[in-house]
């Protein structure tokens, strides 16, 4: 066995090209930190002038784009016209509609059971299970999948109907008021787990400027029955308010992620005033756990506030997720379509382009669906048969339950606690180690990092949307392709000597994130990067890490957590990543720079952390 000395200049050949060694060969590495108090308290210094304000108002209704209420109106009737043409006992059917809208319009969230069969139930099971195989991440949280890259899974008529039936889409679409169309769409398997970590805690969707409709199909993993565990959790009558908007004069209305996250006995006791005030009750939680049937929840995600209750009980728990927004408010498509072929279905209408002018199509593709509409609507009025709507009541939680579930919102421990627990230390007292080793526990540390909190700023005018890509990408990474990508950047790490000095200030790193988005703007001056349509996934891909890289740099300038300061390097780190193999030679060189100090300063973050 060898140590092998690092090469000074290797990480900015062309390409990076990772060190060749053999696994058993040892590298030199300095993975440890030393820090005095005085030094700690310089390095992480807090933002109260910035920070987060969660709770929830009427007030901030105001800023909510979108089309006005005569317009909206106009669309209603226009789509109740169109499904009347197509139903048998008219009056009827249309008051029943209208009482499945007062239940939206009243708790913000309808529950669904038995929207298919249990056959074709199982059948959705068997091509879901072969997607998660396949792609699944396998991450501690839960598995992922990001099923816009299976069209076919949500194209498929036997099962679809159990997250796009016609009902459903109807009733959103007249929520909103306009022509709906899918912008997201994800699968997730959980596994018992209390945990307060990114896309868990009890929060608001990031949509406080526009509506956003989701639809949640869950069941028990496996099996074509309803969630018992990691259940879907909401508080009636909080959509009625919108999240904390900033409104400072000098500049446009904006919004955080962490504006709208409830983990504070204060933040949670303000949502329950507010829940009281608009429905005279409370405090109300309904922990949708409904086993006899797969659900399927419709709510008001932009508004409701609501949560994954992850508990160290219950059953694991499989989920499909889709998002749907106004197509006015946020045009373009989920899928790459042909833009002059029409559409044929229900499907291909939410998941091809729409930019909300398609009114007439929109309603005529609906109204062939109206026969459906109605006996769904008939069945789950009718408790004696298959399809059913839930009633919450009895799933509200109180007494014992009720101070569980604050304790566990409040108390649950974050992504660092857990991955501490299980031993996924950085630090390494040894002066060398192999690269196998070396890269498998980076490569362990960054699978648990990536779920923690970041902060992202949300735009009065949307345009953040387009870095979901480049973030889920991060997201989605499982150990394998992370030890992959890794390697080359070995170099960067192997006999380097860590010190405080790398934890850098946030506005050293938004600078830095700056150079990198003028850079990737610089070197593709073909790309409209204020458009918000692409015809080229390439292209796409492009701006959605720029946009990432930009949205990251702004937000570490206010971070209120040591968590979200290390994770936010991490995610900047992959994110420039994803766009380096596009660069030309000279411009890599410099952003392969600038990304090995993103990766530096993630590392020694994480072995400070590691004393405290």
């Amino acid at each position: 066995m060898q140590v092998l000395r690092r090469n000074e200049q290797s990480l900015f050949v062309h390409e990076a090209e990772a060190l060749s060694l053999e696994e058993e060969d040892l590298v030199p590495v300095s993975l440890s930190i030393s820090c005095t108090d005085e030094e700690k308290a310089l390095l992480f210094p807090q933002l109260p002038q910035a920070s987060s304000m969660p709770q929830v108002s009427l007030g901030t209704n105001q800023f909510r784009n979108g089309p006005d209420v005569t317009v909206k109106q106009k669309f209603r009737d226009d789509l109740l016209r169109e499904l009347r043409n197509g139903w048998k006992d008219t009056e009827a059917t249309e008051a029943r509609f209208i009482r499945l809208v007062e239940v939206l319009q009243r708790d913000g969230c309808a529950v669904f059971a038995g929207l298919i069969d249990v056959e074709r139930f199982q059948q959705l099971i068997d091509d879901y299970s072969k997607i998660m195989e396949k792609v699944g991440t396998r991450a501690f949280l839960h598995s992922f999948s990001n099923l816009i890259e299976h069209p076919d899974f949500l194209k498929n008529t036997v099962y679809n109907h159990a997250v796009i039936h016609p009902l459903l889409v109807a009733l959103m679409a007249y929520m909103m008021g306009g022509p709906i169309r899918m912008t997201d769409v994800r699968g997730k398997d959980t596994q018992p787990i209390s945990i307060n970590s990114q896309d868990n805690m009890l929060h608001i969707d990031n949509s406080p400027f526009r509506e956003e409709y989701k639809i949640l199909l869950g069941w028990e993993r496996s099996s074509p029955r309803g969630p018992s565990g990691q259940n879907f959790t909401f508080l009636p009558g909080t959509h009625k308010g919108n999240r904390h908007i900033r409104s400072e004069e000098s500049a446009l209305p904006w919004s955080t992620e962490n504006d709208s996250i409830f983990l504070t006995n204060e933040a949670i006791d303000g949502v329950f005033s507010f829940q009281k005030d608009i429905t005279g009750l409370g405090p109300t939680v309904v922990e949708v756990q409904y086993p006899e049937k797969p659900i399927s929840v419709l709510f008001n995600a932009a508004s409701l506030v609501h949560h994954r209750y992850r508990t160290e009980h219950g059953s694991p728990r499989s989920c499909v997720i889709a998002a749907f927004d106004l197509a006015s408010d946020n045009p373009g498509a989920l899928t790459p379509i042909e833009r002059k072929k029409a559409p044929q279905s229900l499907a291909e209408l939410l998941l091809g382009y729409q930019n909300g002018t398609q009114v007439q199509t929109f309603c005529s593709l609906l109204a062939f669906d109206a026969p459906n509409i109605e006996s769904t609507i008939n069945d789950i009025l009718n408790e004696n048969l298959e399809s059913i709507l839930v009633d919450t009541a009895p799933l509200t939680l109180s007494g014992d339950r009720l101070i569980s579930w604050k304790e566990s919102v409040i108390n649950a421990p974050f992504t660092t606690s857990i991955k501490l627990e299980a031993q996924h230390f950085l630090h390494y007292a040894e002066e060398s180690i192999s690269q196998e080793l070396l890269i498998k526990k980076l490569t362990a540390a960054m699978d648990y990092d990536k779920h923690c909190l970041l902060d992202l700023i949300i735009y009065q005018d949307g345009h953040e949307e387009v870095r979901k890509r480049a973030r889920k990408q991060v997201w989605t990474m499982g150990t394998e392709e992370i030890a992959q990508r890794l390697a080359p950047w070995l170099p960067a790490l192997v006999g380097y000597k860590f010190s405080t000095a790398d934890i850098q200030q946030p506005q050293n790193l938004r600078s830095k994130a700056n150079v990198v988005s003028i850079l990737i703007q610089d070197s593709f001056p073909e790309i409209n990067f204020t458009s918000r349509e692409y015809g080229k996934t390439e292209d796409l891909e492009i701006v959605s890490a720029r946009q990432l890289i930009i949205d990251l740099g702004e937000s570490i300038t206010r971070y209120e957590r040591i968590e979200t300061y290390i994770t936010t390097n991490l995610f900047l780190f992959w994110a420039v990543n994803q766009v380096l193999s596009r660069l030309d030679w000279a411009v890599r060189q410099e952003v392969i720079g600038i990304s090995a100090v993103f990766l530096r300063t993630y590392v020694a973050s994480v072995l400070l952390v590691e004393k405290l």
